[in-house]
């Protein structure tokens, strides 16, 4: 399977939040919920450089991202990608953030504010920026583990 695969791109069009599985340098695996956009053949992801998810990436820059596909509703399978996180300091290009306002902020707005109560539960952000800047490797579509 590759990015320009439809099913690949059915599910990067159709999912909200990417799941970002890392590993310490100890081994020692995470999961962490990320909201992503994907350009030109990477994603890009943004949280603090503090964070487990950004420790991880520079300590173990060997990643997989699943992807759910949740906009359109429950799915059978989830989309695996794998491939090698850089960790970044500085902002990404402006189409990138001008993507993520677009998915996250401006399509979001109403769903932002019905939840208003729950912005003081969000954990404090500084001002630090990870872009985790991954390059498809490998893709393939699991099936979901069944409970």
């Amino acid at each position: 399977m590759t990015p320009g695969d439809p099913a690949v791109r059915d599910f990067l069009a159709t999912s909200f939040v990417a799941r970002f599985a890392t590993r310490s340098r100890a081994g020692t695996p995470a999961l962490t919920p990320l909201w992503f956009v994907a350009d030109a053949g990477h994603l890009y992801a943004m949280t603090g450089q503090a964070t487990l998810a950004a420790r991880n990436a520079k300590a173990c820059p060997e990643i997989a991202v699943l992807l759910d596909g949740e906009g359109t509703g429950p799915r059978a399978q989830v989309l695996r990608l794998c491939g090698r996180a850089t960790v970044h300091g500085e902002l990404p290009a402006w189409r990138v953030l001008a993507r993520l306002a677009l998915k996250y902020y401006l399509a979001g707005i109403a769903s932002e504010l019905r939840h208003a109560r729950q912005w003081r539960l969000r954990q404090p952000r500084g001002r630090e920026l990870l872009v985790a800047l991954w390059r498809y490797l490998e893709t393939g579509v699991c099936p979901k583990a069944r409970p």
